[in-house]
């Protein structure tokens, strides 16, 4: 029988070491993976897995709960990580300083160990490290202990110190993002083994080590009202805001610790630092402040010039970033009707109400952090707006203007906010939490439901409904009661009107033991039911009984199992599975009313009944209203500010950006915009544009679905992108067997070919194609002269007047990264590639010969961020700083008056001078070629900074644009 930690670390503590190899083979695979997750390298992590065991051993018993071994490993472990970290940071040596036969000989060496080091296992190592990049950190982190680490979610559960409703929870939304990817993950790190003699080599070194006593405790209390008297000491003398940050530093498991100041997004330090003025009136130009900071850099001599409100050194630190009013379009997290049909949108730019006059969307309020992924509900009772957000919910008693935190809430995707006159309601996919105090706490409250899925919910008066992955359930008495119809199915989607319940189901199979199984055939036998489509079901009290309303003459398509969403409004329901049914009489009869893919799109997604005949639904990246009860649907954005920007540029006294959609231009700094028209009129779906101003003219490379990939220029006009005469199509199947090859690991389906086939009529089908691949043909375009270079399917290929035809220049950029592009900057016959992998290309002669310089690079990096030439002098942004050269083979890295690097997220010049953005701010590369922070931080993360009309423009991660006014600074 297996002992328990505690009986362990008691036999260890009396003198038996042998047990500490039992507590070695339970958490070595754990520990190893998290030590992978957080260095990369294999070998690294097991020598690190063996220091926190060695480490662990020498401090056992200053553990003062054996209960918390696993947590404590947990963090001794990371503390490692962030130990080798620090350690890794490279010492510089000139190349000059080095004889060419050192460094020939060096070259030679490094080359010949990384070529050893490089078996088929890594290959496929460091895809699936690329996969796990997509994921949030808490799922990637759970992910990596559940296939590498081999460990349950119990297991992971008590490691972390989190709910293993919360491990469960994030597994199985990391399986969603995955999706196909999983078997290959699961695959390649369960297929990864430890060294068989890590638990001897341990075990053998313990013996030369003496374990540190444990201490008496005793000083314990006194220090602790030491360290209370000395906080209520600092808040007295009215420093806490400011002091505090230095007494008390706030912790963060995830957070890396470096040789400079990190800014972590979530403080710990309890009822001390005042709470931030949350409130924010309509019309006030100045946005609160949301960066986090995460995984910056800045010194502490930075901060505080920053801080000196009367240095005259930085002038533009006065002006405060304004957010422009487009272009509109990007992700909606919540749309919500209340009982007096004031009608609300919620994006990451804010929350946003529709006018009275139903013309378009007015924000009311940008302050309420908002979720990049996940939904955020709301909610009314009495009057009140809720919402749920980030960590909190959050409450407004003057129609969403301004808003008052009401406490925190549970941590997890929140589907549903319910609120009835007893209680609220938080539903979560596998927790549902109740608050009897309107918000302010929570408790746990789904004993019935601990074996279930949630899917969906919905509230008629005071009585509560929830669907699962078997049946429907009814609050009765603080009981979850099993509803009679759908027992052995899914429920999709639940839909109110009136009094009035609607349930669509779909089958759930592949869930059922082989009992339930069954018992589900004999009861559609004896009732005639279809067991392989879906079904609605309505219900007049309750759902005390059931009627079956599901279309009668359903599609072909129909026939096999799929989702259904239900969307209701008086005696209107609409059915929406592959095809788009409606039913004027609650269900009696049915009208088939579209034939389309397209609305597969909004299955999971949001959707609400407004009237019988207005109904809005979520699509890719954009809000779609009808006003003829579902028969046509029309994009309607308009106010809504767009959160999905890409190629954003300035060219000519007009901006230009990429909203996943289509190409936008604006004539007013951003306040409004227009379509930019690309090829005939016909040609108005394109993928992955790439866009870029060399000399006098915008250039884009555009990936069509009627047309091969080709180049445009901006046409006098400034309205279209126009086909350049002369330059062939980029030929689809010119590296076809090399992208075979790397999509090998994507299986197309028959369903993949139907899209494809109907994405010609259909742009939420032919961006559906694109998530469904995840993968980029274009990764990259770049101008000298007339020479074009295009990071196309893996190659990088160019065209100039002298060639017929697209030439292959030989470098492979590596494998196809989801929604990554690589760096390319070119000046002559100086061509810059920056793969995915982290190695930086250098070819001086046009393309023609290529040279890896990354092990001669005064900086160990994995990320490229952008690679721009400002005359000749080169600037590479990585994750790790910004290198620049003159001639290509002297390096060096910007760093900031204090010595620290400023890791930057996109680089801008402007003539000869360079600027750089971060969340930290604008920084401007001074004249002793040092960052020099120039302006305020920024709202959000960055993703490109341009600039335009005397004005820096940032277009961001999840808030669109913002820009700020460039002034002289006064020396």
């Amino acid at each position: 029988m297996e002992k328990d930690d505690v009986e362990l670390i008691r036999n260890i503590l009396s003198g038996d070491d042998s047990a500490f190899s039992d507590l070695v083979q339970k958490y070595q695979k754990s520990v190893h993976a998290l030590a992978w997750r957080q260095i990369g390298d294999f070998q690294v992590a097991e020598e690190i897995t063996q220091d926190t065991f060695l480490q662990a051993y020498k401090k056992l018993a200053t553990l003062k709960n054996p209960n918390q071994f696993a947590g404590w490993l947990y963090v001794i472990a990371r503390n490692l990580c962030t130990d080798w970290h620090r350690r890794k940071k490279p010492t510089m040596q000139s190349l000059e300083a080095t004889k060419t036969k050192t460094l020939e000989k060096t070259a030679y060496e490094r080359f010949v160990a990384e070529e050893r080091e490089k078996a088929a296992a890594e290959h496929r190592r460091e895809l699936v490290k690329n996969l796990l990049e997509k994921l949030p950190e808490s799922e990637r982190t759970v992910v990596t202990l559940h296939y590498l680490g081999e460990m349950t979610s119990e297991a992971i559960s008590k490691f972390m110190g989190v709910s293993v409703n919360t491990i469960r929870s994030r597994l199985r939304r990391a399986r969603k993002r995955l999706q196909k990817e999983e078997s290959m993950i699961r695959e390649t790190l369960g297929s990864i083994q430890l060294p068989a003699n890590l638990t001897e080599n341990i075990m053998e070194q313990i013996t030369h080590i003496t374990p540190t006593p444990a201490s008496s405790g005793r000083p314990l209390v006194p220090w602790a009202a030491l360290g209370s008297a000395a906080v209520i000491f600092i808040l007295l003398l009215g420093a806490s805001n400011q002091l505090l940050n230095h007494f008390q530093k706030p912790y963060s498991l995830e957070a890396q610790s470096e040789t400079a100041i990190e800014i972590v997004d979530t403080s710990i330090i309890l009822n001390i630092q005042p709470e931030p003025d949350t409130r924010r009136r309509i019309g006030n130009a100045v946005l609160a402040n949301k960066n986090n900071g995460a995984g910056q850099q800045v010194s502490d001599d930075v901060l505080a010039a920053n801080n000196q409100e009367d240095s005259p050194k930085l002038s533009a630190t006065t002006h405060q970033w304004t957010q422009a009013r487009g272009p509109q379009g990007g992700n909606v997290h919540e749309i919500f009707l209340t009982s007096e049909e004031s009608l609300y949108a919620v994006s990451p730019t804010g929350i946003y109400k529709m006018t009275e006059d139903e013309s378009g969307w007015v924000l009311i309020n940008n302050t309420v952090p908002t979720e990049t992924y996940f939904e955020m509900p709301m909610a009314e009772h009495e009057g009140t707006l809720y919402i749920v957000s980030t960590d909190q919910t959050f409450a407004s008693n003057d129609g969403g203007v301004t808003w008052d935190s009401v406490g925190p809430r549970p941590t997890g995707s929140v589907i549903e906010f319910l609120t009835t006159d007893e209680a609220f309601y938080l539903v979560m996919d596998d927790e549902i939490f109740r608050s009897t105090d309107a918000g302010k706490h929570w408790a746990l409250f789904n004993d019935e439901l601990k074996d279930r899925e949630v899917t969906a919910a919905a509230v008629i008066g005071n009585t509560v409904f929830v669907g699962t992955n078997r049946g429907i359930y009814r609050l009765k008495t603080d009981t979850w009661e099993q509803l009679s119809v759908g027992k052995f199915r899914t429920i999709k989607s639940l839909a109110v009107s009136e009094n009035t319940l609607y349930v669509g189901m779909k089958p759930g199979d592949s869930e059922l033991t082989t009992s339930e199984l069954k018992t589900k055939l004999v009861r559609e036998l004896m009732r005639k039911e279809n067991s392989n489509s879906w079904e609605i079901f309505r219900s007049e009290d309750l759902g005390d009984s059931w009627i079956k309303i599901t279309p009668r003459n359903k599609t072909f398509i129909e026939i096999f199992p799929s989702r259904v969403k239900i969307l209701a409004a008086g005696k209107t329901v609409l059915a929406m599975g592959s095809n788009i049914y409606r039913s004027r009489d609650r269900g009696e009869t049915w009208i088939e009313l579209r034939r389309t893919l397209g609305s597969d799109a909004i299955l999971d997604s949001l959707a609400v009944a407004v009237n019988e005949d207005t109904f809005y639904k979520e699509s890719f990246y954009r809000l779609e209203r009808s006003i003829d009860a579902g028969k046509s649907w029309h994009p309607f954005m308009k106010g809504i500010v767009g959160s999905k920007l890409d190629n954003f540029v300035a060219f000519k006294n007009r901006l230009y950006v990429h909203t996943y959609r289509e190409i936008v231009q604006s004539t007013d700094g951003g306040d409004t915009w227009s379509n930019v028209r690309v090829g005939s009129e016909k040609e108005t779906l394109f993928f992955q544009p790439m866009l870029t101003v060399s000399e006098n003219s915008l250039y884009g490379v555009f990936d069509g679905l009627e047309s091969n990939t080709r180049l445009y220029r901006l046409s006098d006009s400034g309205d279209a992108f126009v086909p350049i005469h002369g330059i062939p199509a980029i030929e689809s199947n010119l590296l076809s067997s090399e992208l075979g090859q790397k999509n090998g690991d994507v299986e197309t389906t028959n369903t993949s070919d139907s899209l494809i086939e109907k994405a010609e009529t259909s742009i939420d089908n032919a961006l559906k194609i694109w998530d469904m691949f995840g993968v980029l043909r274009i990764g990259g375009l770049a101008v000298s002269g007339e020479t074009f270079y295009v990071e196309f399917n893996g190659h990088l290929v160019k065209w100039n007047p002298k060639d017929l035809k697209w030439v292959d220049t030989g470098l492979d950029t590596g494998e196809l990264a989801s929604y990554k592009r690589i760096g390319l900057a070119v000046s002559g016959q100086t061509v810059y590639v920056g793969k995915n992998d982290g190695h930086l290309f250098q070819s001086f002669d046009g393309g023609k010969n290529w040279k890896d310089i990354t092990s001669d690079l005064p900086l160990v990096f994995e990320d490229f961020e952008e690679i721009v030439f400002a005359d000749a002098t080169v600037y590479v942004a990585t994750d790790k700083g910004v290198l620049t050269s003159q001639t290509g083979r002297q390096w060096q890295v910007i760093i900031d008056s204090a010595g620290a690097n400023v890791v930057m997220d996109s680089l801008a010049v402007d003539g000869t001078k360079l600027y750089g953005a971060c969340d930290t701010g604008i920084y401007q590369l001074d004249d002793l070629g040092e960052w020099e922070l120039i302006s305020q931080a920024i709202p959000d993360q960055v993703l490109k900074l341009v600039i335009h009309n005397k004005r820096f423009y940032i277009a961001t991660q999840n808030r669109g644009l913002f820009h700020i006014p460039i002034e002289k600074q006064n020396r």
